[in-house]
């Protein structure tokens, strides 16, 4: 039987991200549900479960909303590492910035680089320590908003995510027998899953990054990356090669499945979506769902991702909808 775990946080986005992490991590043991704190309710979690905050700070204005019996998980963050390819080739000896939304997250940020990259030297504007002006890069962990656009010299990492350690404390709640080794490739693949994920979302936006790199290695070859940026001569260009194969309508809706996957941390598998499919009127194959999924993955609208993570929509997959819908 499955451990129900219950992770709460406060912002939605970041929810989402580890949410993902866990399904595929631990998704054949744990049953996940993703709470965030405005949406925090009595008598969700019951007697026994187990519950992740992203947080310490949390721990007091959850504590009347968790049963006593209860096991909780402060969620420790790590840099996940496969989004980091940019700093392995940078010249020792770099300043780097360190930008993230508070100070607190980015000294932590910067002590996690400095325990992987400790060929640099890392900053953080504490509002006590000067910066130097010799500045070479800024490094953010998926915070490239705060940012001023003025500075092109800007490495992001992509979101931060659940550490290993984290896993190892909820792995011994569930099973104290648990194998650490088994745990670790099943993080490892987690990071590599997370990471294509952002990548693809990134779009043309990597790009950028990748040029300040070449600067220092002019041998390596440029990422060639599409951009999530949807013109009006991408929508069509879409629309176009969804028609071409005459299933514009069957595609629209299954997009929408998947966007409602999404947001109930839920994958599905051929013969789900198919069944959903006919409770919406569409009566189609299994081989006809693929052909129409690979389609739809091809044109950068799906995410097929390895493991449990499943198939997911992708930020060009729900403005592409949004487009739609507002035709």
């Amino acid at each position: 039987m499955k451990r129900k775990v219950h992770v709460i946080s406060i912002q939605e986005e970041y929810l989402d991200i580890i949410s993902k992490q866990l399904i595929e991590v631990l998704g054949d043991r744990i049953e996940i549900y993703s709470i965030t704190i405005k949406s925090l309710k009595m008598d969700m979690i019951l007697p026994g479960d187990i519950v992740i905050l992203s947080k310490g700070i949390l721990k007091g204005i959850t504590r009347p909303f968790i049963p006593a019996s209860c096991p909780i998980i402060i969620g420790k963050r790590e840099i996940n590492i496969v989004n980091t390819k940019e700093l392995i080739i940078l010249p020792d000896g770099q300043n780097i910035l360190v930008v993230n939304d508070t100070i607190e997250q980015s000294k932590e940020t910067a002590f996690s680089l400095e325990n992987i990259y400790f060929e640099h030297t890392y900053f953080v504007d504490d509002g006590v320590n000067p910066i130097p002006e010799n500045i070479d890069f800024i490094v953010t962990p998926g915070e490239k908003q705060l940012v001023p656009e003025h500075f092109t010299n800007v490495i992001d990492i992509g979101p931060r995510i659940l550490s290993f350690q984290t896993f190892l404390e909820l792995s011994n709640l569930i099973d104290e027998h648990n194998d650490k080794l088994h745990l670790m490739n099943r993080y490892m693949k987690s990071q590599i899953s997370l990471a294509k994920e952002f990548i693809h979302d990134l779009g043309g936006k990597r790009k950028d990054t990748r040029e300040l790199v070449e600067l220092y290695n002019p041998d390596i070859p440029p990422v060639k990356t599409s951009s999530s940026i949807l013109t009006d001569d991408k929508i069509n260009s879409i629309t176009s090669k969804i028609d071409k194969h005459g299933f514009l309508e069957e595609s629209i809706k299954i997009l929408e499945l998947y966007e409602r996957g999404k947001r109930q941390f839920q994958s599905y598998g051929r013969l789900k979506v198919k069944q959903m499919l006919e409770d919406s009127g569409f009566t189609l194959s299994e081989q006809q769902i693929r052909i129409r999924l690979e389609v739809l993955q091809e044109l950068g609208l799906l995410l097929a991702r390895q493991g449990r993570g499943g198939t997911t929509i992708t930020t060009v997959g729900e403005k592409f909808l949004e487009v739609q819908r507002g035709k």
